[in-house]
């Protein structure tokens, strides 16, 4: 079966720095994948080299079984790929109901239509009593379910979602993983995620791709992945890594009693 999304030997750079280096995967339509990796690994210039704000240096990326290398953000978008950013800067001018609007309007000029689906949106991601708020207004855990309904304005079939739990307390992590949840799974749509909060990762993803130095270094089930000397380095460094493979040398698993 072709892959939704196949990112094939990636490369970009800016100047002499290598942001992504030579990194290939593919996403099954219907998944849930995790990117993650340490501060700096590459991952949200990943996100904007598949979105299409920026143009790759090397290596393709097909779409839906369409090379999309090389397009716009915009055009991207109209072909069902969406993506969050981490920081949002929402219209001081515009409500919560009219920001989810312009999302709608990719795929509508009449208002009536916009609003109408709007609408059904604030309703079905349980919003809908923010609809007259302005978003600039609203505290950063509702303001992180507008940005989602506004991507989701937009019909996409697949999501990117650039740390939407940045910034949340745990109560507010566990409310935004199962909106993720729900968009997945009753809305049907495709989603990857660059995420720092591990719990909520491995909640919510069956598979994982690790990000260090631009470089793609392991990928695999969030359990298995997360427990690799390459990973733990990553993000724990060289020092720490060393102790832990001393540590699973000394202490190996108990072989199962028949």
């Amino acid at each position: 079966m072709t892959p939704m999304l196949e990112v094939k030997n990636v490369t970009k750079r800016f100047g002499g720095l290598v942001a992504n280096d030579d990194i290939s995967f593919a996403v099954a339509k219907g998944e849930l994948l995790g990117i993650i990796g340490p501060n700096g690994a590459g991952k949200t210039t990943l996100f904007n080299c598949i979105a299409g704000a920026y143009k790759v240096d090397g290596g393709s990326i097909f779409f839906d079984g369409r090379d999309i290398t090389g397009l716009t953000a915009h055009q991207t978008a109209r072909r069902g790929l969406t993506r969050t950013f981490q920081v949002y800067a929402a219209s001081g001018d515009l409500t919560v109901r009219e920001n989810i609007m312009v999302g709608c309007f990719m795929n509508t000029r009449r208002r009536s239509e916009a609003a109408a689906r709007a609408d059904k949106i604030l309703k079905d991601l349980q919003i809908d009593h923010l609809a007259p708020n302005l978003v600039n207004e609203l505290p950063i855990a509702a303001q992180k379910r507008v940005v989602m309904a506004t991507a989701i304005g937009t019909r996409p079939k697949m999501l990117l979602l650039d740390e939407v739990a940045a910034g949340l307390v745990p109560q507010e992590v566990e409310e935004i993983s199962s909106l993720i949840r729900f968009v997945h799974d009753s809305m049907n749509i495709t989603v990857v995620l660059i995420e720092h909060v591990m719990e909520m990762v491995t909640k919510l993803c069956r598979r994982v791709i690790v990000l260090d130095y631009g470089r793609k270094i392991a990928e695999g089930e969030p359990e298995t992945v997360l427990a690799t000397p390459d990973v733990v380095k990553a993000y724990l460094g060289e020092k720490y890594a060393r102790e832990y493979a001393r540590r699973v040398k000394e202490c190996p698993e108990p072989s199962s009693s028949k």
